[in-house]
């Protein structure tokens, strides 16, 4: 053996193990090491050296150099593939150590658990206005709703559509919702599973109610429905969604299957390619014994496979009335011999006068002529592929296999994943039963099939959201806060009510103390803003750590604004202010009550209303002379900070309000106001704005 065959040699050894290694990983038996692909990938590098040095010193033949350089490439592109590979499934470790941390860090983050938690009883507290919930039921309600909604986020559904389910549901029964957690699971599964919106599902799931079905069963019932349709080769999701657009129509009728007849009509529509409206209508042409004998006639006129379907009128009755989807496959039957299978073409024709007998039965089962032809295509294909399936004895197994042939390449063949492409005569009941399974669903429940049909990513996303309502729901974060700190807020509302209530009734002495020299003095506005601020901060700073400290607090500022107040009464207070509203400030600086001197009707020229006017008041013969009040330059300094529940802060610059305060002021003076009365809200509001 020559040096070019033992580096061939082992170039396929190697191609070999790298090829395991990697269907290893993709089956996810192994996972991507970094270090396995360098160790590859050295090993190349030596095969590669060793054959260049065989070649440079002609140890190695023409043919082996022309196998080793296959080999070469081969474990080029086999090792770019592992590291594509193992890119993708760092990506895969990435994103779930990533749903690892961020739920860690969430367990140990009471502030996004108490977020979570709030914003699940934004919904389930708007569940209850919306239906008019409260007490008991409320409480039942809550638990229902924070026990369904993290298997709704794990499914991909939201807040929104598990609230969607419990209001939809109460609208319709016109009752409370006594859905259990479980009850709006199962509703919320066969939304996402089968297409539907979650409004939809609540529909559907209301109509099973009213019959007296319970969710468990609706879903063993809508479970076998999919995956009968699924093994007959049909379109599962369509028959599920058919059976739900037409449920309030199907309960007006009777099926001696109960649901299970429903579910049978609506893969009896899927099949035939007909509305479940049309099959109802044509029931109804038959319900009284009159109108089906008259239909019956017409009908036996027509001939052939037509008058052979429906050539007794009570039977057409009794079926219409009992079962009407059996009614649905007469009218299958009655078409399924009237069209031509074209082996050249692969096409189904028919005749002229076949298109005149389909319009007329049309007109009397009251089913469209171009429904009718296409039902009539349908039904004829499936009879003649069922006529081929020669070692199959089972003939409702032979229709199930006859939806699922295709035309390829001149013939009728069945597609499978096991056996590959079939004749329809090769297939047998063993392979048809294989057949058969092979389309049905693995999942055993809609929760299974609406997890699993997400992409990895999503279902990862998902996880993370279920688990993290679970645990903000579960351990009532929200419920036990709002209790610790409702005291407090009470004790917030009381305060700030009295605060409020306080500076409405002295506002009139902070904006007279703003024209006050106090001689570099802090003015009382200024005091009691600086009271407020200090009250803030230590509200913020965790200062105040107590509803007694907080009540202190709030009890010395509104000393500070009761300081400045009145009581009613014309008395003097200790400060020199006089109670009662009617006193003005004087130059020297004392509160003094209204004189005759201060009416603005009889004031002499040159009194102190005219001094205040800083020009004395307009003569007759002035007219174009001003006599408005205006403002120099207004000083107000100081900041309000605001505190929410949930500590954050606000600031105000009390500057902020001075143009308001101006217009106020000067509005009063200019006799803008309203004359008398007590304004209104607007009339204030437009008031201060002029």
């Amino acid at each position: 053996m020559g040096t070019g065959d033992d580096i061939s040699k082992k170039m396929e050894e190697l191609v070999k193990n790298l090829k395991l290694y990697s269907e290893k990983i993709s089956i996810g038996e192994l996972e991507f090491e970094k270090e396995k692909y360098k160790e590859y990938e050295k090993q190349i590098e030596i095969l590669k050296q060793k054959r260049d040095v065989a070649i440079e010193s002609k140890t190695i033949s023409d043919d082996e150099i022309e196998k080793t350089k296959k080999f070469q490439d081969l474990l080029k592109d086999n090792l770019k593939t592992l590291k594509a590979m193992g890119t993708a499934t760092g990506q895969i470790y990435h994103n779930i150590a990533a749903a690892g941390n961020d739920f860690r860090s969430f367990l140990v983050d009471s502030t996004k658990q108490l977020k979570l938690a709030e914003d699940m009883a934004r919904s389930y507290k708007k569940i209850g206005v919306e239906i008019g919930m409260t007490g008991k039921n409320a409480k039942f309600m809550e638990k229902s709703f924070k026990g369904a909604l993290p298997a709704m986020l794990e499914m991909g559904l939201s807040a929104d559509d598990l609230s969607s389910i419990y209001t939809d549901i109460s609208n319709a029964t016109g009752r409370v919702s006594t859905l259990t957690k479980e009850d709006a699971i199962r509703i919320g599964a066969m939304a996402e599973s089968m297409d539907m919106s979650a409004s939809e599902s609540a529909q559907m799931a209301e109509s099973f109610m009213l019959m007296g079905v319970g969710s468990e069963k609706m879903e063993s019932h809508i479970l076998e429905t999919y995956k009968s349709a699924q093994s007959m080769g049909l379109n599962a999701t369509k028959v599920i969604k058919t059976l739900q657009s037409n449920m309030s129509s199907l309960q007006s009728y009777s099926f001696a299957g109960g649901v299970k007849g429903m579910t049978e009509m609506a893969k009896q529509a899927v099949k035939m390619r007909l509305d479940v409206s049309d099959v109802l209508n044509m029931a109804d042409k038959f319900y009284q014994p009159e109108a089906a004998i008259e239909a019956a006639a017409n009908l036996q006129m027509l001939g052939g496979d037509i008058a052979e379907a429906f050539g007794d009128p009570f039977e057409t009755m009794y079926l219409a009335r009992n079962k009407p989807e059996e009614l649905a496959k007469k009218v299958g039957e009655m078409t399924e011999n009237m069209m031509q299978f074209n082996e050249e073409t692969g096409e189904y024709e028919f005749p002229a006068e076949v298109r005149m007998q389909l319009k007329s039965a049309g007109e009397q089962l009251g089913i469209n002529t171009d429904k009718m032809i296409e039902m009539a295509r349908q039904t004829s294909k499936i009879k003649d592929i069922k006529m081929k399936f020669t070692s199959v004895g089972d003939n409702e197994m032979k229709e199930s296999l006859a939806s699922m042939a295709k035309f390829k390449d001149g013939k009728f063949v069945i597609e499978t994943e096991k056996f590959g492409d079939l004749g329809l005569d090769q297939v047998t009941d063993d392979m048809a039963k294989t057949i058969m399974e092979e389309n049905q669903t693995a999942e055993v429940s809609l929760r299974d099939i609406a997890t699993n049909t997400k992409v990895m990513s999503d279902q990862i996303t998902n996880m993370q959201a279920g688990t993290q309502a679970k645990v903000a729901g579960l351990t009532n974060i929200y419920e036990l806060t709002a209790d610790e700190v409702a005291p407090l807020m009470q004790s917030m509302k009381d305060g700030m009510d009295s605060l409020a209530t306080e500076y409405i009734n002295k506002a009139d002495v902070f904006i007279k103390d703003m024209f006050k020299d106090n001689s570099g003095e802090k003015s009382s506005i200024d005091t009691a803003m600086e009271e407020m601020g200090k009250l803030g901060t230590e509200i913020k700073d965790g200062t105040i750590k107590s509803f007694q400290e907080l009540t202190k607090s709030s009890q010395k500022l509104k000393e500070t604004l009761d300081g400045n107040g009145s009581d009613g009464s014309n008395e003097t207070q200790d400060n020199n202010i006089p109670k009662g509203n009617d006193f003005l400030m004087r130059s020297s600086g004392a509160m003094t009550h209204f004189s005759t001197e201060d009416d603005v009707v009889g004031a002499k020229k040159g009194g102190p209303i005219d001094k205040l006017f800083g020009s004395g008041l307009p003569s007759n013969n002035t007219a174009s002379s001003s006599s408005k009040v205006e403002f120099g330059n207004l000083n107000i300094t100081g900041k309000i900070e605001l505190v929410s529940p949930d500590g954050s802060t606000k600031e105000m610059d009390m500057a902020s309000i001075k143009p308001m305060i101006e217009r106020t002021v000067i509005n009063h003076f200019n006799g803008t106001f309203r004359n008398g009365g007590v304004p209104s809200s607007k009339e204030s509001t437009d008031y201060m704005s002029t």
